[in-house]
């Protein structure tokens, strides 16, 4: 009889412990106190609202509420830059710039070969001789090396050849790698030393040590000095595939205005500093630890120059 009270007690405190707290939609109104201003004028917003949580969307660029799931613009020219220096040794021809719009994305031998790589060293003016200081390249546009939906590679090779016929190797460093968009919305950075995705592709032995690698700031190059300086290296660094056309912003924020744990909000003032009809939206969520409900609401306001 004990066992049988007991689970009667059980189950119904199990059933209330995997209930799911609902959360019910917010009230929320808003009016403008101008639907017309000048340009530098401050509107005044009047809010009617229990929710819990208020955030707010200017309706300009990077505030726009159109854009919460994510914003992409598209890219009129593309532009590229880096730095090269090099010390040590007397072999020529040992690095070279390449670009490809038919790469695989397979970093291997055998997709690198299997692509057609245009080389671009051309465009650049390399370090002519040895020196501890990195020399600009140069910015050059390279969204005509494009072709139509499909994105760009770059490519550094560095090749060593027998050191005793054609030199002692080199070694060569790539800073300060830039590959920037212009946009309506001004330049976009698409890629970085940081978020160029570089990948190695390694051919031919390699003392310890040596070949490319991928340092914090640079791409470096080093030939062999031990047992292999007498065999033909050819290593490549490869980047992530960019995209020519689009790039990615991200999704527009709106700013809080209210938090959880402040009190109900009556008005929210905003100064719009350039001219144009903008559309402001109040979204406001009442939250839980198992839900969110919200509720959201657009004012037209025009602003004159």
């Amino acid at each position: 009889m004990k066992r049988i009270i007991l689970l009667g007690l059980i189950v119904p405190l199990a059933m209330a412990c995997n209930k799911e707290i609902k959360t019910d939609a917010p009230v929320l109104e808003v009016t403008a106190d101008k639907a017309v201003v000048k340009a530098g004028d401050t509107v005044r917003f009047s809010i009617s609202s229990d929710a819990n949580i208020l955030s707010f969307y200017s309706g300009e660029v990077m505030s726009d509420y159109e854009f919460y799931k994510g914003r992409q613009t598209s890219v009129d020219s593309v532009l590229m830059s880096f730095s090269t220096s090099l010390n040590y040794g007397t072999q020529l021809n040992q690095f070279t710039v390449f670009a490809s719009t038919d790469f695989s994305g397979q970093y291997t031998v055998e997709a690198m070969k299997a692509a057609t790589w245009k080389n671009i060293t051309g465009l650049y003016k390399l370090a002519p001789g040895n020196s501890n200081t990195a020399i600009a390249a140069g910015v050059k546009r390279v969204d005509t090396l494009a072709a139509p939906g499909k994105p760009l590679y770059i490519g550094f090779r560095f090749i060593v050849k027998p050191q005793t016929a054609n030199g002692g190797s080199k070694l060569w460093t790539m800073t300060g790698f830039n590959m920037s968009g212009y946009t309506d919305l001004g330049v976009q950075e698409l890629a970085d030393h940081k978020s160029a995705g570089w990948q190695i592709i390694a051919q031919g032995p390699h003392d310890p040590g040596r070949g490319a690698v991928i340092q914090a700031a640079q791409l470096a190059f080093f030939g062999n000095n031990l047992d292999y300086k007498e065999e033909y290296m050819e290593d490549w660094v490869i980047s992530k595939a960019i995209d020519m056309k689009e790039v990615d912003l991200g999704p527009d924020w709106g700013t809080g205005i209210k938090r959880l744990a402040d009190p109900p909000l009556k008005e929210y003032s905003y100064t719009f500093a350039k001219p144009g009809t903008y559309k402001v939206t109040f979204v406001g969520a009442n939250v839980n630890s198992d839900n969110e409900s919200r509720v959201v609401r657009h004012v037209e306001v025009k602003v004159t120059p």
